[in-house]
């Protein structure tokens, strides 16, 4: 692999984890980050299958869609269900071991001594 690829798939890499923290937080619409970063994703694909002398273009384009597109739709996906299913921000969560063990007067009820 040369220095080129490894610095594509490093933006790669990069791209889909900016993707991924953009679309948690809600810092643009997700669709405007999804277009962003399938660009991005595709083009640094593309530009990493270039850097290997034996690909031809139909390939390279080939995988920078499919790759691209895929792994931008993977890290959108996961981003948006973990935002959706989070708590908000006022709830706050209890165990339920602290309810089972308290008697009804508030005492544990394993100091029975």
């Amino acid at each position: 692999m040369q220095a080129a690829g490894v610095v594509f798939l490093t933006l790669f890499a990069l791209t889909l984890a900016a993707l991924y923290i953009a679309v948690r937080r809600a810092w643009a619409p997700t669709l405007t980050l999804l277009l962003i970063g399938g660009v991005l994703s595709m083009a640094f694909v593309m530009a990493f299958a270039f850097t290997n002398e034996n690909v031809y273009t139909a390939q390279a384009i080939l995988a920078g869609v499919v790759v691209g597109l895929g792994f931008t739709g993977a890290a959108v996906a996961i981003a948006r269900f973990f935002r959706v299913n989070e708590p908000p921000p006022r709830v706050r969560l209890v165990s339920s071991h602290t309810a089972q063990e308290k008697g009804p007067d508030g005492r544990n009820d394993h100091a029975h001594s």
